[in-house]
């Protein structure tokens, strides 16, 4: 595949959402793309085409909390003007897709089986509700994931169609992804951030540590994980009130970069196995997962755009590679 026809595939399937990384508890609207042909830092012949391929995510964040903010008492919804001791409240309703694929599979029509060793063909469809308690220095944030695994993701004729449209291969191998089943997780993140250098209500550089765990019968696990921003007024990232002390219609730019550890007790995509032609396929799932992430963001007036990498460790024994990069583009639009 060429570079300008993976990446015009990687734009569409962006696009076909008007996919996570960090809470967006700022209310506004946020989409986001990864895909494993955005990884415009390697050679076209180096880009994977497996693993991770493709994910997809729409949020709306207001600053509400129907019922859950009833736990919380003495904070309101943000307006945009607590002070930074203050706390306020908001909520993020997102949908969202993952897409996984074996390698090499995908692009061997003729393979009349899986092979022994491979991740099965995953489409994962879900809908997220989060509740933000929101400070200058804290984000603590509770999450409710739930969705599908199958043919009701919609995973086999999104990419069938992308294929035709830039007139790659036809993907049979979804005849052989995980079958239906409903799925969901409870999650606790909570996000600090020192200002290590700023100038007023200005930043310059920041450092956010995070840590998470989640439960249930898509996805048990826990991280830990450090990101560190630099540049010219370096966005807070999750206070509108913040955001609104550095005025509305600033401009800035800075380059990020992140460690990510986690220990993953049990994932859907790696841990359900498959049975085709009287066969049973799984893989040995590696618990504990280095990820790193860096890229360049920057913002004007209402909107932030941010472009990156993400190089994941192997999850599995069998894995085609030690590790898997795949880019990210996120679009985020403040509302006043």
């Amino acid at each position: 595949m060429t570079i300008a026809v993976r990446a015009a595939a990687a734009a569409l399937s962006i696009a076909c959402m008007s996919a996570p990384a960090h809470a967006q508890a700022v209310p506004g609207t946020l989409i986001q793309g990864d895909n494993d042909a955005l990884d415009y830092w390697l050679p076209t012949k180096q880009r994977p085409d497996g693993e991770y391929t493709n994910g997809l995510r729409f949020s709306l964040t207001r600053s509400v909390a129907p019922l859950w903010g009833r736990l919380v008492p003495g904070v309101n919804g943000c307006t945009g003007h607590e002070t930074a001791a203050q706390r306020c409240l908001t909520t993020e309703f997102a949908i969202a897709q993952q897409m996984y694929t074996p390698n090499p599979v995908l692009n061997n029509p003729e393979m009349p089986a899986p092979v022994p060793g491979n991740r099965p063909f995953v489409g994962w469809l879900h809908g997220d509700v989060t509740a933000n308690i929101v400070s200058a220095r804290r984000l603590t944030s509770f999450g409710l994931v739930a969705g599908v695994t199958g043919p009701p993701s919609l995973a086999e004729p999104l990419q069938k169609a992308f294929h035709q449209l830039i007139h790659q291969v036809d993907p049979v191998g979804w005849r052989y992804q995980l079958g239906f089943e409903p799925a969901a997780n409870l999650s606790y993140t909570d996000h600090l951030r020192a200002v290590l250098a700023s100038s007023g209500d200005h930043d310059f550089v920041d450092v956010l540590p995070s840590w998470s765990a989640q439960a249930g019968n898509a996805r048990t696990s826990a991280y830990g994980e450090v990101i560190a921003r630099a540049g010219y007024h370096v966005a807070h990232p999750w206070s509108p009130a913040a955001r609104a002390r550095a005025g509305a219609s600033d401009f800035g730019v800075w380059a990020y970069a992140g460690f990510r550890e986690s220990l993953v007790a049990y994932d859907q995509t790696l841990d359900r196995s498959y049975t085709k032609n009287g066969m049973t396929f799984s893989v040995q799932r590696i618990p504990w997962v280095s990820s790193f992430e860096f890229g360049i963001a920057m913002r004007r007036h209402s909107f932030m755009l941010s472009f990156g990498g993400v190089r994941d460790g192997k999850e599995y024994q069998t894995e085609f590679s030690s590790h898997h990069p795949y880019g990210r583009v996120t679009i985020t639009i403040d509302h006043h």
